[in-house]
């Protein structure tokens, strides 16, 4: 019911879409709004150029020693987040033999991680001005880390709500605070590429985090993978 209720949601957004934006709507006396086969090649080759120019202008971004280490941070933070927040924090949490969290309690605890980064991302905002960028990236690292290592030894339901706790706040530091310092770090004209890579990198942690902590836990346990995925970040 619950996937139903999601896949009717996305479906009626599409028809509000195409009923609503501009960009969906065919016009009188354009013809359809589907591209015929022959600009639909040229769209793909322009896409293909577009994709290559950006892998051009990548190469001296990464040449950058500071925009390097902030990009390779990242992806080790999407790599850990992807593994143990997004993978396996609902196996441990909902595993009958541990916490044995309901699903509408493992719910209320995403929710209450998302909360955290709504309340604290304003005044995260006037801290990072405060005292700089790179120093909130590097607790914000050791914080998610250490809380991951510290909620695989949590025992009871209090303990895990602090872990998880400093767990979200570290994610408050980690959400802007990257982007902002390879912002500072390129000229304005590398800005949107230099964002774009970041992002892009961060995708690949997130695919290779949550493919290999996975495999990691049928193979040792989901608290040994768990605290693998910590100790990387740290």
């Amino acid at each position: 019911t619950t996937f139903s209720l999601v896949g009717g949601a996305f479906l009626a957004n599409a028809v509000l879409n195409g009923a609503f934006l501009r960009e969906t709507q065919s016009r009188r006396g354009e013809g359809s709004r589907f591209v015929d086969e022959k600009n639909e090649s040229e769209e793909v080759e322009t896409i293909r150029n577009a994709f290559n120019n950006a892998v051009g202008q990548w190469k001296p971004l990464m040449r950058n020693p500071k925009v390097r280490n902030a990009i390779i941070l990242n992806s080790c933070y999407w790599i850990s987040l992807s593994g143990s927040q997004m993978t396996l924090l609902p196996l441990l949490l909902t595993n009958p033999e541990g916490f044995a969290m309901t699903a509408a309690s493992l719910g209320k605890v995403y929710a209450a991680m998302s909360a955290v980064q709504v309340v604290g991302s304003q005044p995260l905002a006037a801290l990072t001005d405060r005292i700089g960028k790179r120093p909130i990236i590097l607790a914000g690292s050791g914080l998610v880390g250490a809380s991951i290592l510290a909620l695989t030894q949590c025992t009871t339901i209090e303990t895990a709500a602090f872990a998880l706790g400093t767990w979200s706040v570290g994610g408050v530091f980690l959400s802007t605070a990257p982007i902002a310092y390879v912002s500072d770090l390129v000229e304005e004209s590398e800005r949107a590429q230099a964002i774009a890579l970041l992002r892009t990198m961060g995708d690949v942690g997130l695919l290779i985090g949550a493919t290999c902590t996975g495999a990691l836990a049928d193979l040792t346990s989901i608290e040994g993978a768990m605290g693998a995925s910590g100790g990387f970040l740290c």
